[in-house]
């Protein structure tokens, strides 16, 4: 692992995220042997000096940057290290999951659609379903778990699944939160479905009812395609 700096950051800061950054790659099995750490305050400065063109939307203060299937993870220490550790644990596991989910055959089947699909529904599935897969190869590690349990948002899932109308996008964007989903995934359903009871706890009504049923389906059958045609069935175009 190579460690660039392309800003001035203190011997502690970088001591900090050079050892969190080890420990994700460790903690995932993930070889590190080819990845570059770059150290700046602005992803885009990265990519910048790799060629690759700018992004315009607001980004965690860690982030894996594909250049040409080399792995490079950019990171902004003054905002990544004001979050709690928890916050910083999993924001860098789900960075350092994302080099095996996209490099992995088996692990791109799950999200990744077949270009005979033209609907735009299909690539807004694929990227829920994208976070669904990162977060299961995070799950599948026993000493990880816990890691997603702290940083889940129970509030933020119930309120949208509160206030819902039977759309697509709904459903979407339901899945795309849906952390207890990954962690049923890997068979910890015991864990998984206490987490999504306790979202929808005292909730009733017709969406939840129904994405309950569309997300039943997904995780018996975790793949884009399947969720996008079932997706159309359950629910109404917004």
């Amino acid at each position: 692992m190579e460690i660039i700096q392309l800003i001035e950051t203190s011997t502690n800061d970088l001591s900090k995220v050079e050892s969190i950054i080890e420990w994700a790659f460790r903690e995932l099995e993930v070889p590190d042997d080819d990845a570059i750490i770059y150290i700046t305050d602005d992803h885009n400065k990265v990519r910048e000096t790799l060629g690759l063109e700018k992004a315009a939307h607001e980004e965690w203060p860690v982030k894996y940057i594909d250049a040409e299937g080399q792995a490079v993870i950019s990171v902004i220490p003054s905002k990544l290290l004001q979050l709690r550790e928890d916050e910083v644990r999993i924001m860098v596991l789900r960075e350092v999951a994302l080099i095996r989910v996209m490099n992995d055959p088996v692990l791109i089947s799950m999200w990744v659609a077949s270009q005979g699909i033209s609907d735009n529904a299909v690539h807004r599935v694929s990227l829920a379903m994208l976070r669904r897969t990162v977060d299961f190869v995070i799950a599948r590690q026993d000493s990880l778990v816990q890691f997603l349990v702290n940083t889940f948002n129970k509030d933020e899932l119930r309120n949208m699944l509160n206030t819902c109308q039977l759309t697509v996008d709904c459903a979407i964007t339901a899945l795309a939160l849906d952390v207890p989903l990954s962690i049923e995934l890997v068979g910890n359903a015991g864990l998984g479905k206490s987490l999504w009871n306790n979202v929808v706890m005292g909730l009733s009504n017709d969406f939840v009812r129904r994405y309950d049923d569309f997300r039943d389906f997904v995780r018996n059958n975790f793949n884009v395609e399947n969720a996008y045609n079932y997706l159309l069935m359950m629910f109404r175009r917004s």
